[in-house]
């Protein structure tokens, strides 16, 4: 019978028992505890890690096309659990039901394009200019452990899971603390679909109960890791103690450039939309809005009204455009922003404050902050959550500066119709991705990765199979030559 609580996956069997106190998991919504997860401990991480070398062996050793065909059932039992899927990320992390189904939907298009990507794990064979040839064969690393967040809780896993399996890796996943449910059903759709036992399994809890356990061990040869850069930072130093690979997909603070030859009202709208897409808990989402000063108060006016249209409630309700935030924590840290960022000299237009709810929640208001002085915390602080931060600019090349002077690199945007403007844009936006007249950098057939402060590896497109790989080259003579 499909789960309804979390449990945690060691080999092939699922458990509830662990000698730790379980954590409860709070529908961000109420306020109300959902259920308990059960926690694991080093214990369990030994477990896991004994069942992992042991499902290595056999999965590394099954072909590329048997894995593809894994890889597409995965995906269509995540397909079949499309609803559970979808009401379990609603429920534990507060986005809106109908958004939650197309994570879904992109979380099955992973394992479908890394299937394909399984089909074609060629190596190559090349003359040497000392004799014989040269084989260069791909392998995977071995071991995985992949730590992945709540504001995303499958399609993120996804990313991680499906190019390590079509690698031949196996994988250790720690879901968040706060979407538990959401891997317990991922790994129910891994395990239907026929993996073997310890290719992929599933460690529920507190991250100081798992992580360290998980990063000092030897047979751990790769850490993938979603979340803040600061964690970031820690995991990479850790694991440099035992020469792991990582992959780190870290925090954004995405500045938006919009140039006066615009469609302004256009992009106010769409700025809008994404803006506030899962309440701002999005690491692409735009933060810092630099606005030319000839069409500033039009862009403003036209936001503004997008702004207020936001209907926040139960995220189940098909009249709800905007949840509630994770946690209460999140909100102390946006009113602590908004008021310094106030202090300092902007002006806030809209919202600003906890947003009441009639069955309570963690509601922050969408918030629309105007004339941010470049000295305010939030204009390098990343917010993760509703807050706009609008200022102008007369100058491109002033523009462009400000909108690189932060640590972050992972997205940047831009609008305007000169295709040599967008063409400089491009070129001088310091960010791993950049959308011009569009905000969507989220391809299966395209990297998803960030520079500076915001990562290290990439996710998605072709290349990011070749993350879990390690390549031999084998020099081959027919005979020895003589000395």
């Amino acid at each position: 019978m499909p789960a309804t609580t979390p449990h945690y996956l060691i080999g092939d069997t699922w458990g509830t028992a662990s000698e730790l106190p379980p954590m409860p998991v709070i529908n961000p919504a109420t306020g109300e505890a959902l259920y308990d997860v059960p926690c694991c401990g080093p214990d369990h991480v030994a477990r896991a890690l004994a069942h992992a070398e042991t499902g290595f062996a056999a999965w590394s050793a099954t072909p590329g096309w048997e894995r593809a065909r894994v890889l597409r059932r995965i995906a269509e039992e995540i397909t079949r659990r499309r609803e559970d899927l979808g009401r379990a990320i609603a429920t534990e992390m507060g986005r809106v039901h109908s958004m939650c189904l197309g994570e879904a939907d992109s979380a099955a298009e992973n394992f479908v394009w890394m299937a394909g990507e399984a089909e074609r794990l060629f190596g190559q064979t090349l003359p040497s200019r000392f004799g014989g040839q040269l084989n260069i064969t791909p392998e995977p690393v071995g071991i995985v452990a992949a730590f992945s967040p709540w504001n995303f809780p499958l399609s993120l896993p996804a990313r991680k899971l499906a190019p390590a399996l079509a690698a031949g890796c196996v994988v250790i996943l720690r879901p968040s603390e706060q979407t538990p449910l959401v891997g317990t059903i991922l790994g129910e759709c891994c395990q239907a679909a026929g993996l073997p036992a310890g290719v992929v399994q599933i460690l529920q809890g507190h991250p100081d109960h798992i992580s360290p356990a998980l990063i000092e061990a030897e047979a751990v040869r790769k850490v993938s890791f979603t979340g803040s850069t600061r964690v970031g930072r820690m995991l990479m130093a850790q694991s440099a103690r035992t020469v792991k690979r990582v992959s780190m997909e870290l925090g954004g603070h995405a500045p938006l450039i919009l140039c006066p030859d615009a469609d302004v009202p256009a992009a106010a709208k769409l700025a809008a939309k994404f803006k506030f897409m899962n309440s701002g808990q999005v690491c692409g989402s735009p933060s810092r809005f630099f606005l030319h000063e000839d069409v500033a108060e039009e862009f403003t006016d036209v936001f503004l009204t997008e702004a207020r249209a936001i209907r926040m409630g139960d995220p189940m309700s098909p009249e709800t455009t905007m949840g509630p935030m994770a946690s209460p924590a999140q909100l102390d840290k946006l009113e602590r922003l908004v008021s310094e960022a106030v202090a300092r000299g902007a002006t806030l237009r809209l919202g600003g404050t906890r947003a009441e709810a009639p069955n309570g929640g963690f509601f922050f208001a969408p918030t629309v902050l105007e004339d941010v002085p470049g000295e305010a915390a939030i204009m390098t602080e990343e917010p993760f959550g509703p807050v706009a931060s609008l200022t102008t600019y007369s100058d491109l090349t002033e523009a462009i500066a400000r909108a690189n002077n932060t640590d972050y690199g992972l997205a940047a945007y831009a609008f305007t119709r000169s295709e040599a403007m967008m063409r400089r844009l491009s070129a001088e936006l310091r960010s791993g991705m950049v959308g011009i007249n569009n905000f969507l950098l989220s391809h299966l057939e395209a990297p998803f990765s960030g520079v500076k402060h915001s990562g290290v590896g990439i996710e998605g497109g072709q290349m990011a199979i070749k993350e879990y790989l390690a390549y031999k080259t084998t020099h081959i003579m027919p005979e020895t030559p003589a000395a």
